[in-house]
């Protein structure tokens, strides 16, 4: 079975942004996030649900995918790069603070969302996160975190 690769849907639209935060969450104490964001000009509602599916989330808008559906995890590395690897062979590179790598290390997964609003230049991602939430153009699921060599 041949595997869509992220970068092909993208190609001609933009670029992907990956931020990542952390957050308390009531008895399980600090849980680390991520989110991959379209920023180019373009808008790309019909690309980014796709991006959701092949990282191995379900794309329905507003959905939570758990198991995932695919091959996809989280990479950290000893030198504080953390890598998004897909099914598609591609990776997604990430220079993440101390307090993440330290959550994903105590949870063992991220929380990721897949946004499906376009990240304007300027707009800061808390308020992208906001309002990517109040109108669930979003796909998240939690994708399992391993050790190992860094990009």
């Amino acid at each position: 079975m041949e595997t869509t690769r992220i970068g092909e849907l993208l190609s001609g639209v933009g670029d992907l942004a990956m931020a990542c935060w952390t957050a308390m969450v009531p008895g399980d104490g600090l849980r680390s996030y991520a989110l991959l964001a379209h920023c180019g000009t373009q808008e790309t509602n019909a690309v980014m649900p796709s991006v959701a599916a092949v990282i191995g989330l379900d794309p329905t808008p507003g959905s939570v995918t758990s198991p995932l559906r695919r091959s996809t995890l989280f990479r950290m590395s000893e030198n504080g790069w953390t890598t998004l690897c897909t099914p598609g062979g591609e990776r997604i590179a990430y220079r993440a603070f101390d307090a993440w790598t330290t959550a994903c290390g105590a949870g063992r997964c991220v929380g990721l969302y897949v946004s499906y609003l376009r990240l304007p230049e300027g707009v800061s991602v808390e308020r992208h996160l906001k309002e990517m939430v109040r109108s669930d153009q979003y796909a998240r699921g939690l994708v399992p975190v391993c050790r190992g060599s860094g990009p």
